[in-house]
């Protein structure tokens, strides 16, 4: 294993994989980050930084990757007050840092004698997580800086793993095209996701409990029934029945009583009347016949009767 304790303390530039198959796994470690930030919830630096460090682990080693990053971040924390003093802008602070990152790889080597071959890009990494570090400090306290740092730190080491593990160098072995196409597509499928986390459930847990007890407790209105699942009430109606109207004192059920209907008359009645009364033709010369008053005359039409010197 490179950069392992001893004689085989020696980092590898890439912990064994080709520059091919380095570039064919990035795409899972920015799956692992979506996932680890989207769905689970975890807080890190950055968007990409737990990729970022993980990759600069493969460079160190699994062993001497996180030692190196704790003592740059310590150290580049112990520096950060005093460089805040003079005033620096953040090209002179990142460079300040960069060179106190480099006299701490060189006391390592000195204090672990090992042959350690850093690169760097790990440097770099280790300041901008330094700055960060700093920056969150600042705005949230103490206590949520260290809380990102260490959620950033363990993302990055299951990165790390998951990047090289047997599976991954398999898949990629077996189609170089294969590990980039499916994370890009879960990446896709994943993003899209905007619900609820994983380290949010806590949270809600309460109010989604104290709801389902109110539910479950609440009467049913009229005419609901009951739901099939925990006893919530269903939006679903039972068909309302036909109001059937009560029968008489007397009047034995096998009589029915018609709802808004006039009983028929008695002994054939209504046959003997309708054929009894003959049936009223209507007139059609009469509606356009001259109506006479009482006084037995003709309606004087006085369109052309001259009452007063205006008409003329």
């Amino acid at each position: 294993m490179p950069s392992s304790f001893g004689d085989q303390a020696t980092s590898q530039a890439i912990w064994g994989l080709k520059p091919s198959n380095l570039l064919m796994v990035l795409p899972l470690g920015a799956f692992l980050v979506v996932l680890a930030r989207s769905f689970v919830g975890v807080k890190a630096f950055g968007l990409f930084t737990p990729m970022l460090i993980a990759l600069a682990f493969l460079q160190i080693g699994p062993i001497m990757g996180p030692v190196v990053l704790g003592s740059s971040v310590l150290a580049g924390m112990l520096m950060t007050p005093t460089l805040l003093k003079l005033r620096m802008t953040r090209v002179g602070f990142l460079g300040t840092l960069i060179s106190a990152i480099v006299l701490v790889l060189v006391a390592l080597q000195g204090l672990l004698d090992t042959k350690l071959q850093v690169d760097a890009f790990p440097v770099i990494v280790c300041a901008l997580v330094v700055e960060r570090w700093w920056r969150q400090w600042e705005k949230d306290g103490a206590k949520e800086a260290a809380w990102q740092a260490f959620n950033t730190f363990m993302i990055s080491v299951v990165i790390q793993f998951v990047m090289v593990s047997h599976i991954a160098l398999m898949l990629i072995e077996w189609s170089p095209l294969l590990m980039p196409a499916f994370t890009g597509l879960a990446i896709a499928i994943l993003g899209r996701y905007r619900g609820l986390r994983l380290s949010e459930i806590h949270r809600f847990a309460p109010i989604w409990l104290e709801r389902r007890r109110v539910a479950k407790n609440a009467e049913l209105p009229e005419g609901v029934e009951e739901d099939r699942r925990s006893g919530a009430p269903d939006t679903r109606r039972i068909s309302a029945e036909p109001d059937v109207p009560e029968q008489p004192e007397g009047v034995p059920e096998s009589i029915p009583i018609a709802m808004n209907e006039r009983a028929p008359p008695p002994g054939g009645a209504q046959a003997n009347s309708a054929q009894s009364e003959p049936p009223t033709v209507p007139n059609s010369e009469a509606q356009f016949a001259a109506r006479f008053g009482t006084s037995a005359k003709l309606p004087v039409n006085k369109t052309w009767v001259i009452g007063s010197p205006e008409d003329v």
